[in-house]
C-alpha cells in the first residue's frame, strides 16, 4: 500500500512537465504569416483626344452656338419677301405661288373689269361672265384671272393664264383633284414670270365652292407670260465653316 501511494506524485509531475514541454513547443513553432489584400490601383484617367475630341467639340458648337447670341448670325435666313412696289401696270417681275391643283377650279374672283381681255370667273357674286361663244371649251382657263398667294409671304396678287402654262396643265392632268379634299392634296410652287396690266377695284374673292365671297381692297392684275413648277426654294445657308457643318447634319438625317 505505502509503495502504490509513493509513486503516484512521481507520475504526476512527469505529466506536468510533458505538458510543459508540449506548450513550449507549441509556443516556439513560427505562425503563419499573414497575407493582406492588395490596394486597389487606381485607374488613369482617360484622356480624350483625337476623333473624340473632335466629336465633342462639334456637339458643343451645335449645342451652345444657337443658345448664344452668335446663333442668330450662322441662323438659316429666310429668303426677302416679295416686293410689291414693282407691282404697277407695264412693270414685269417673278412671282412664286403657292398651290394645289384643286385651285384650278376653286379659286374665283367676281368683277366687271377687264384687262387685255382678260377678265374674272363672275361679273358679280350671282352673274358669271357671259362665255365668248368662239372661244374653245377648255383652254385651261387662260382668260381667266384668278386670285393666289404668293409664297412664304402670302402677298395678295390676281393672275391670269396660270393654268394654261404647259407645266402646270400637265400637273393637273397627272394629280386630279377627283373626289379628294383640297388640304390631302400635296401642295406645290410654281414660279411665273408675268407683266401687270392694272388694278382691280375691290373685287370679291372666293377661294373655294361654296364659300362666302369677301370683298379685297384694290389688288393688282398680273397676266402670267410663263409658269413652272419648282421645288420649294430652300432657305438661304451662311458661307463658311458653320455652313458646312449644317450641310454635313442635314444629310446625315
Amino acid at each position: 500500500m505505502a509503495t502504490t501511494e509513493s509513486s503516484k506524485p512521481s507520475e504526476k509531475t512527469s505529466a506536468a512537465k510533458g505538458a510543459k514541454a508540449g506548450a513550449e513547443q507549441k509556443s516556439t513553432r513560427p505562425r503563419p504569416a499573414t497575407v493582406r489584400r492588395p490596394a486597389d490601383e487606381e485607374e488613369p484617367t482617360p484622356v480624350i483626344a483625337g476623333r473624340y475630341l473632335g466629336a465633342a467639340a462639334i456637339l458643343g458648337l451645335t449645342v451652345l452656338i444657337p443658345a448664344s447670341p452668335l446663333g442668330g448670325m450662322f441662323e438659316p435666313h429666310d429668303p426677302p419677301g416679295t416686293d410689291t412696289t414693282t407691282w404697277v401696270a407695264g412693270a414685269k417681275s417673278k412671282i412664286i405661288l403657292t398651290l394645289v391643283t384643286a385651285d384650278a377650279a376653286a379659286l374665283t374672283c367676281a368683277s366687271t373689269q377687264e384687262f387685255e381681255g382678260k377678265h374674272c370667273a363672275y361679273k358679280s357674286e350671282s352673274e358669271p361672265w357671259p362665255r365668248d361663244p368662239k372661244a374653245p371649251l377648255d383652254d385651261n382657263k387662260a382668260t381667266i384671272i384668278q386670285p393666289y398667294r404668293t409664297w412664304l409671304d402670302n402677298q395678295l396678287i390676281l393672275v391670269s393664264g396660270v393654268w394654261a402654262q404647259p407645266s402646270l396643265a400637265m400637273r393637273v392632268h397627272t394629280e386630279p383633284q377627283g373626289n379628294l379634299a383640297a388640304d390631302k392634296l400635296a401642295r406645290f410652287t410654281a414660279s411665273c414670270d408675268v407683266h401687270f396690266a392694272g388694278k382691280m377695284d375691290k373685287p370679291a374673292l372666293r377661294w373655294a365652292p361654296g364659300q362666302s365671297w369677301g370683298t379685297e381692297k384694290p389688288t393688282p392684275v398680273a397676266i402670267a407670260d410663263k409658269c413652272e413648277v419648282i421645288d420649294e426654294p430652300s432657305r438661304d445657308c451662311p458661307e463658311g465653316f458653320i455652313c458646312g457643318l449644317m450641310q454635313m447634319f442635314s444629310k446625315n438625317k
